[in-house]
């Protein structure tokens, strides 16, 4: 059935109200990026020092973003995870490019195994910034 079709039916609402739902979902889409591995602080207190091992670890949280083995023989594992959230009115035509620009905000957390695999101390590190312009306070969006 063509465009015109719908349209000479009465049925040009329907097919309206579908492009809609397409837009909305490109734009939820588009509206936030993230890469990595989101550790929570909840997720470490699983993790006991002393008794938690290297595979207990990889088993709950996957593949690290980095593993690296130190000349002393204990590893050290790194998840990191990074969003971005651009401003709603970057996406207003013709003033979307004065107010690019987006909330970022970044995680790392480090485990560290010794020679037997064996946890022997985690940290965990946050970091949010905000750039560019915007009419919305920080924090406003969910």
């Amino acid at each position: 059935m063509s465009f015109l079709t719908l349209i000479f039916d009465g049925r040009a609402w329907f097919a309206m109200k579908g492009v809609h739902i397409l837009s909305a979902t490109c734009f939820g889409l588009a509206a936030c990026v993230s890469t990595g591995v989101d550790v929570k602080q909840e997720q470490l207190s699983h993790f006991m020092i002393g008794f938690s091992t290297l595979d207990d670890i990889t088993g709950q949280l996957g593949n690290p973003t980095w593993r690296a083995s130190l000349s002393s023989g204990s590893t050290v594992l790194i998840y990191s995870f990074a969003s971005s959230r651009p401003h709603p009115e970057s996406f207003l035509p013709f003033i979307g490019p004065l107010f690019s620009g987006g909330e970022i905000r970044s995680v790392m957390v480090l485990f560290e195994f010794d020679q037997g695999g064996v946890l022997r101390s985690h940290g965990r590190t946050t970091s949010s910034s905000v750039t560019g312009w915007s009419v919305l306070p920080p924090g406003t969006l969910p």
